[in-house]
């Protein structure tokens, strides 16, 4: 896990001062290595103060910020291959990289443990003078999550994973051409706007005469119109791809921190990561009378689980909310409000010297969880339900993933992500919807709890009716309590001409898109008092990009 960037210049200028500008934007994702190429030089340190560019010139340059968890200390990169002359910067985990080791070795001479090594040994074998081609068959032998970034002398490509667990972004001006694992890299060096996501599962090919993007890899969902009808057949195809998830997740690791909310996803995690790892913690965030606080207590003190509990108060989102701004790159109140208590979380797991953190993300998707998709299936039915739950699961990249890596790899912790392996996606996505949520149920995820009684979680945490994040840990009343303390209110607003709707350009979340029509809608308004504070902390820290700065000082009448 790590950060990469790199950068080229159209017109042949010199981009490695550029380069190392990106890097030092990004350094906080890779605490333990840093190393660039350029002009067929290669330098790996541990500090980047340690860096010397001063003797390197060149009009295309890649470089890498290192957070040791595969291969210990000898993986800093970028990596090369033995034979061809190819160099590559890996952001990920490659589970299958011990499987690809064995077959790759009696022909390639292999220099690190790092599981970043066998990608670059594989495209070799599939290099004949065409880097992307080579790369799009490599990609396709990969079990694992990664942003990749792939260089010969005249060739720059870049891919993102199927599912988009990794981020990548990328911008093209007048002269540069650069990407990066976080925007704040490209608006350093320049760029005013967000930058573009590249696309998961997408390659991009970017060269002087501009940016190429093409899809390499198809989601691994269900293509059939027959779906698992079977309530036995789909627990056992899902149990039993839920485990080798996990499994693959943990397997080396001798320390492993889960975020809890005492929500069956995240219970059923915690104790499958139990039964295989010893040294492991749960971490939880809310007020103190939240209900998610609670339930987290109860549940990990009944199931033995070992928790941290960071107990929020306005001094405290006084206090996280810039930093959250500025480490997601998004002020808006939806992104910012769901980030606070995995935040929290995450800061005590920081303070344990956790590396590595589980996820309960996704289940909600695949599993028909969230309260108006029963509204959905009711009057739209579940054909048009099922279609519903996809969208809202292809969208999860943008939506969740981005946000949830940007903020543990702030805190030098790896991501990972069970209910997103590409194979638990496929099985998940083949059981039929009336499964899941059979006529009459509220609740959801039906199978995925039967799955849980039978891995021995009690039926009332099995059966737990959730709340979101937002609501459940008590963020959201908490952080309109702040506003409205700190003068925020109708009052300001009436002064201002202001609205939400002139902030915001993009509406994230499932909630947002189908909370507001399919449920009480109040619950998921953001009320425009609460991100007129948001943009007024962004403004006042200068924590946004250039187009968004001369917005807001137009929306808070600035200058």
């Amino acid at each position: 896990m790590c950060g990469i960037a790199g950068v080229l210049d159209k017109d042949g200028g010199d981009v490695v001062p550029v380069l190392k500008g990106m890097l030092e934007l990004i350094k906080h994702r890779g605490p333990d290595g840093f190393g660039f190429y350029a002009n067929e030089t290669v330098q790996r340190v541990r500090k980047m103060e340690e860096l010397d560019l001063s003797n390197c010139k060149s009009d295309r340059a890649i470089g890498h910020s290192r957070l040791a968890i595969v291969g210990g200390m000898s993986g800093i990169q970028p990596l090369q291959g033995c034979k061809k002359g190819l160099t590559i910067l890996h952001n990920g985990e490659i589970y299958n990289h011990k499987k690809l080791r064995r077959e790759l070795e009696p022909e390639h001479s292999f220099e690190t443990l790092s599981d970043s090594e066998a990608i670059v040994h594989l495209l070799e074998e599939y290099y004949d003078g065409d880097l992307t081609e080579a790369l799009g068959k490599t990609l396709k032998r990969l079990d694992g999550v990664f942003a990749i970034a792939a260089l010969t002398g005249n060739e720059l490509v870049i891919a993102r994973d199927v599912m988009g667990v990794k981020q990548l972004y990328f911008s093209e001006g007048e002269r540069l051409i650069a990407f990066a694992s976080e925007k704040k890299a490209l608006w350093g060096i320049g760029f005013e706007n967000t930058g573009k996501r590249l696309l998961p599962g997408h390659m991009a090919t970017l060269g002087r005469d501009g940016i190429k993007m093409v899809q390499i890899l198809e989601a691994p969902l269900h293509r059939s119109t027959q779906y698992v009808t079977d309530m036995g057949a789909a627990q056992q195809s899902y149990a039993s791809s839920l485990r080798k998830a996990v499994s693959k997740r943990v397997e080396d690791q001798d320390k492993i921190g889960v975020i809890f909310s005492g929500g069956i996803d995240s219970v059923l995690i915690a104790k499958m990561v139990k039964d295989q790892v010893k040294n492991f913690t749960c971490y939880t965030a809310g007020t103190e009378e939240s209900e998610d606080f609670q339930h987290a207590a109860s549940a990990a003190s009944r199931l033995g689980f070992e928790l941290r509990s960071n107990k929020l108060d306005m001094d405290k989102l006084e206090q996280y909310i810039p930093q959250i701004i500025e480490i997601i790159e998004d002020r808006s109140l939806g992104q910012v409000e769901v980030a606070l208590p995995i935040y929290a979380a995450v800061v005590l797991a920081h303070q344990d010297g956790v590396r590595v953190m589980l996820t309960g993300q996704a289940a909600d998707e695949l599993f028909a969880g969230y309260p108006w998709y029963r509204v959905i299936a009711d009057k739209e039915g579940y054909k048009e339900l099922t279609r519903y739950m996809l969208d809202d699961l292809m969208r999860l990249y943008k939506e969740t993933l981005e946000r949830e890596d940007k903020i543990l790899m702030a805190h030098g912790i790896e991501l990972r992500v069970p209910y997103l392996d590409p194979d638990l996606v496929k099985v998940s996505t083949s059981i039929a919807t009336e499964l899941k949520l059979p006529p009459g149920d509220s609740v959801g995820k039906h199978v995925h709890r039967e799955v849980a009684l039978q891995m021995g979680i009690p039926e009332d945490l099995a059966y737990r009716t959730k709340q979101a994040a937002q609501h459940g840990s008590g963020v959201h009343q908490l952080i309109e309590n702040l506003a409205m303390t700190r003068g925020f209110d109708d009052d300001m607003l009436k002064s201002m001409s202001y609205s939400t709707s002139k902030s915001v350009s993009e509406v994230l979340g499932s909630s947002q898109r189908y909370g507001r029509k399919y449920s009480e809608g109040k619950m998921w308004d953001a009320p425009d008092h609460v991100q007129l504070y948001l943009d007024t902390i962004a403004y006042e820290n200068n924590l946004t990009n250039t187009d968004d700065r001369v917005l807001l000082e137009s929306l808070l009448q600035r200058s």
